[in-house]
């Protein structure tokens, strides 16, 4: 178990150090944080229509004050987070679990790739898992509890969690819930009604957060519509095969994300080999086991660890909360210790000093381990499509500008501009791009509606030309209303360059993962009419 803990405190160190360049999402969230005080902070709307629990943003903004702008000041705090995370787990592991299965918790979190990865993001969901942690200690320490001093300290701490972490009210509802009707069918009434003390405060203080900054922020449709159409809500009750399906596919994709049970086996020539490992069989079995071996065991026990997801999931069918990829990151730690008593159950049919144990541990924890294996022998494998070149991309150009040189940005790094040129003081000014997709009815007409901004690079020795290859959306897009023909004809960056190529001559090229940058002698020519076929 130990092993395990120094090995995950060491993968989240190494990618911290690694300091990868932001992606996307975390831009948006990171622009706010580092021109805004702490009273902006508690404006109504972040840059890009971000959202996060204000406690957080506080935390990082006071990392920023202290050590910079840096990528890696901005993950400090979830850096912080998820090595607490780890270290307090290992008492929760020991309250719900015996020795095999607190190995086998353990060593998922410590390992599971996509949970390392929210360790170091600028983002609030590897927070999310640490307050669940912080929730279940308390919950270990105070559920027993009936001294005044005690119950109030309960409520305090759980009300002061709720300001760190949209989440944790699914966590502490659950909680709550669970602990009552414990109680009530007990008829246990003294401890019942002493319970709603703590219980009380918690929804004292999710009421406060809400009206004052979550209500605020709860109007943002497009992003309601961007999450349908990725299926980020229960279709309940289910009135299709597709809608059936939803739970099968959801299911799946939580084994992959967040608990990091499968890797990307798509270089394996084996199909039957390839397909197995995209089967967590043993997860799966392992879960089943330990949901029912506790529900039938320890009921509290089982609602306490259970409820959250029943009302994540019934905030997902209202539309209020998606339940997929990131925001189930909450939830991780429930479902290990699932898996983790699952382990125990099964292990019990073994002698303690069989092998077969350590061939069980190795077999279900294989997923985790090469997954973070090869990301640990290749970084541009971690965060699997959220990976960046965004600021070597800036940096590249900011490095090989000269004193007379033009730097256009597209519209799809303007995002990314704008911060690194905050953030780093890069040396040149940027034209920066219009968007006109959504106001063009094709590829002519939209470079057509471009021209304007092409006319300012006309004539020009040295252009830069900054663009991203792979995003085709921005803030605020109805996902279902895109135009096609950007995304089959535009996205990319080739007709772009192309385009600007007919004003004159490609002389430098420099490709990453995401963001491309082309240098153009545009000397001469000055007309822009033969632009467009």
């Amino acid at each position: 178990m130990w092993v395990f803990l120094a090995i995950g405190v060491g993968l989240r160190l190494f990618h911290f150090i690694d300091n990868r360049s932001l992606w996307t999402d975390e831009i948006y969230l990171s622009s706010s944080i580092i021109r805004m005080d702490f009273i902006e902070l508690l404006a109504p709307s972040l840059d890009y229509q971000q959202k996060a629990p204000i406690g957080f943003l506080w935390l990082v903004r006071l990392a920023v004050l202290v050590f910079g702008k840096s990528e890696m000041a901005l993950r400090l705090v979830p850096l912080l987070a998820g090595i607490a995370s780890l270290i307090l787990f290992v008492p929760v592991c020991r309250y719900f679990l015996k020795s095999f299965g607190m190995v086998v918790a353990l060593g998922i979190l410590a390992l599971a790739s996509p949970l390392v990865y929210h360790t170091v993001e600028i983002k609030q969901y590897g927070f999310d898992l640490f307050a669940t942690v912080i929730a279940l200690n308390m919950y270990i320490y105070f559920h027993k509890k009936n001294d005044w001093a005690s119950l109030v300290l309960w409520g305090l701490m759980g009300a002061l969690l709720i300001w760190f972490s949209f989440a944790s009210i699914f966590v502490l509802a659950g909680m709550a819930i669970g602990v009552c009707t414990s109680y009530f069918f007990k008829k246990n009434w003294n401890f019942l009604f002493l319970s709603l003390v703590p219980f009380s405060l918690w929804l004292i203080s999710f009421a406060l957060n809400y009206f004052l900054f979550t209500y605020k922020h709860a109007d943002s449709e497009w992003l309601v519509n961007f999450f349908k159409f990725y299926n980020g809500f229960m279709p309940f009750p289910p009135s299709s095969l597709a809608d059936l399906n939803w739970f099968v596919q959801t299911t799946y994709k939580m084994f992959f994300s967040p608990l990091g049970f499968l890797w990307n086996a798509s270089e394996i020539e084996n199909a039957a080999f390839r397909n197995l490992l995209k089967l967590p069989v043993l997860a799966i079995v392992f879960l089943v086991v330990g949901m029912y071996t506790i529900a039938r065991s320890h009921s509290k026990q089982f609602m306490v660890l259970f409820l959250p997801v029943i009302l994540h999931l019934l905030a997902s069918w209202l539309e209020l909360y998606p339940f997929t990829e990131r925001f189930i990151v909450f939830a991780a730690p429930l479902f290990i210790l699932f898996i983790g008593r699952g382990a125990d159950k099964i292990a019990g049919f073994l002698p303690a000093q069989a092998r077969g144990r350590y061939i069980l541990l190795t077999l279900l924890l294989a997923g985790p381990i090469v997954g973070s294996a090869m990301q640990l022998a290749n970084p541009d494998f971690f965060g699997g499509y959220k990976k960046s070149d965004q600021r070597e991309a800036l940096l590249y150009v900011n490095d090989q500008f000269q004193e007379g040189d033009v730097v256009y940005v597209y519209w799809n790094v303007r995002h990314a501009y704008r911060f690194y040129c905050d953030a780093y003081k890069l040396k040149y000014q940027a034209i920066e791009g219009r968007d006109v997709r959504l106001k063009s009815q094709n590829t002519i007409d939209y470079f057509k509606k471009l021209a304007p901004d092409l006319a300012a690079l006309a004539g020009k020795k040295r252009v830069w030309v900054i663009y991203n290859s792979k995003l085709d959306i921005d803030i605020g897009d109805d996902i279902t209303k895109l135009p096609l023909w950007y995304t089959a004809e535009v996205k990319g960056g080739d007709k772009l360059r192309a385009t600007i190529g007919k004003m004159g001559k490609e002389i430098n090229t420099f490709e990453t993962i995401d963001v491309n940058v082309s240098l153009f002698d545009l000397a001469g020519k000055k007309q822009l009419g033969y632009l467009i076929d």
